[in-house]
């Protein structure tokens, strides 16, 4: 036989071998009979083109035969050869992209970290094998006000740099997680005071340089709840919802730090059940409105009054807008809440001009209402209906509401301006920007805060502050209401400092709309207004 020929089963014969490998991995890979059925037949294959070589090197044949077998064999070997390679590429090149695609849905696409689906997944891993660790929730504070300030794009490359920077300090002990928005998780795979130490220490560390983003320098400062597997909990969601507990505290108390502590469940049981009490208050039509006057310093009448939301008990008791409200603020409620005093307000201002009411109603508004598109839908359904209701509506709100979301806030006051209605900013003095609000929104009026208006007759400082706010506003063209009038010294000091308007308990608590009727409205009584 010509040594060609030879070669060319040869070759076949190292083809199907070297197919033997792939194969094996093709079979592990899709665990198809089929495939190893594949793999069954290429070992017998060796051994027949084995044989057939035998065959024609010791016994010869016709040249014709001897070529068309070679060419047989060599391409069979080919074919298989082909088909297990290119099989075996297809099938990694699902694979790569199976797990491309799995690391997508698993981690987050702009800090690369692992997303909240994969947390989940290796706490519940934690926990199944005993693993005692430590779980962090981490929140960048003010980072809101970053992206106001510098827009998304900013923030987002602070959210990159923070991530990057903090997964580097803690490689070595711990893995971070990002589970929404600019809060991050951390899990310590110990519990020892000795790793817990070290980790606070590598993440103020972490943060302790300023980081530089476009030539600013932004410095973070981080919120952390903290809770412990399995001290505090032994389940996945009651240790998050500890931790998350543990952060809201953190943030609401300006601490860096706060470990969960037993009090915290019990306050957050406590919301709950406050929140439901609230929905059922609103549908069952508990809650009443209350007026209390506002009056015109130089002419001693009635100028308007503004409306307060009250929810009295069946034993003659009322729970107090303190509380109630900062739940509804918490709970996401606060919404349903301002459309019920607006709708309610409006009701009565029929019957109050019915009877001669030509003043204002101040209706208090919060941030959620600054920020809520329902709202000012709500607003534009009723002045549309009431072209006039802009000129009997006068919207307070606190600087604390403002500045909660400057933007947010800018724009929906500007466009209820566009419709109308004025604003008053209410405990005017209490924040940090006063100034800034009265330049940069559109405010008609400042109130006092009380807390300046009742020791001022006794307390210098008091005094001064409410004497240069009367003569800043006057500059501004603000009309200026003091609360907390008590007494007739205040009343007569403050008409003689030229505030334009008076309001408190010397005129009169916030009654009922039908004792306001009688007390102010009723011409045998009060007076027309």
């Amino acid at each position: 036989m010509d040594k060609p020929f030879i070669f060319m089963i040869i070759v076949g014969i190292l083809l199907l071998t070297v197919s033997i490998k792939p194969t094996i991995q093709v079979c592990k890979k899709t665990n198809r009979f089929a495939w190893s059925l594949l793999l069954i037949l290429i070992v017998l294959f060796i051994f027949g083109y084995c044989w057939v070589l035998y065959y024609f090197t010791f016994y010869g044949g016709e040249p014709f035969v001897t070529t068309s077998v070679s060419f047989i064999l060599v391409g069979g070997g080919t074919f298989v050869y082909l088909v297990v390679r290119l099989s075996l590429k297809s099938i990694l090149e699902l694979e790569r992209s199976a797990q491309h695609q799995q690391f997508l849905a698993e981690h987050d696409s702009l800090t690369n970290l692992p997303k909240r689906k994969k947390f989940f997944n290796v706490l519940n891993e934690n926990i199944e094998y005993n693993q005692p660790f430590i779980l962090f929730l981490i929140d960048l504070n003010n980072f809101k006000r970053v992206n106001d300030t510098y827009g998304n794009n900013f923030g987002d490359l602070l959210l990159c740099a923070f991530s990057k920077t903090l997964s580097q300090h803690l490689s070595e002990i711990a893995k971070l997680y990002r589970i929404g928005g600019d809060e991050f998780a951390l899990l310590l795979n110990s519990a020892t005071q000795d790793k817990y130490d070290l980790c606070i220490q590598l993440i103020n560390k972490s943060v302790q340089k300023p980081f530089l983003i476009y030539e600013q320098t932004i410095r973070v400062k981080l919120r952390i709840g903290v809770s412990y597997y399995p001290k505090h909990s032994m389940q996945t969601n009651e240790l998050f919802k500890q931790a998350d507990l543990a952060l809201h505290e953190a943030k609401k108390t300006q601490q860096q730090i706060v470990i969960y502590f037993k009090d915290l469940s019990i306050r957050a049981d406590n919301l709950f059940d406050m929140s439901l009490l609230i929905k059922q208050a609103l549908k069952n039509e508990e809650f009443e409105l209350y007026l209390q006057p506002i009056f015109s310093s130089n002419l001693n009448e009635m100028h308007g009054a503004e409306a307060l939301i009250r929810w009295p008990q069946s034993d003659g008791s009322f729970i107090s807008p303190e509380v109630f409200i900062k739940t509804a603020e918490q709970m996401g409620l606060i919404l349903n809440i301002s459309k019920w005093v607006v709708l309610e307000t409006i009701n009565h201002l029929k019957s109050l001009k019915a009877l001669g009411f030509i003043g204002a109603i101040h209706v208090n508004l919060s941030t959620r209402d600054l920020e809520s598109q329902d709202f000012y839908e709500l607003i534009e359904q009723l002045i549309s209906v009431d072209p006039t209701l802009s000129d009997s509506i006068i919207f307070e709100i606190t600087e604390g509401a403002m500045m909660t979301n400057i933007e947010a806030a800018r724009t929906m006051m500007y466009k209820l301006n566009d419709r109308g209605f004025e604003f008053s900013v209410d405990d005017f003095g209490t924040g940090f920007s006063s100034l800034s609000l009265l330049r940069e929104l559109p405010i008609n009026q400042i109130k006092i805060d009380r807390s300046f208006i009742k020791d001022m007759l006794t307390q210098p400082a008091d005094y001064a502050i409410v004497e240069s706010t009367l003569f800043l506003a006057s500059r501004l063209n603000c009309k200026v209401v003091a609360e907390g009038i008590e007494n007739k010294a205040l009343r007569n000091t403050l008409t003689a400092m030229k505030c334009d308007y008076l309001q408190g308990y010397y005129y009169s608590k916030p009654i009922k709309i039908n004792d306001f009727i009688l007390k102010y409205l009723n011409e045998e009584i009060g007076g027309v207004v």
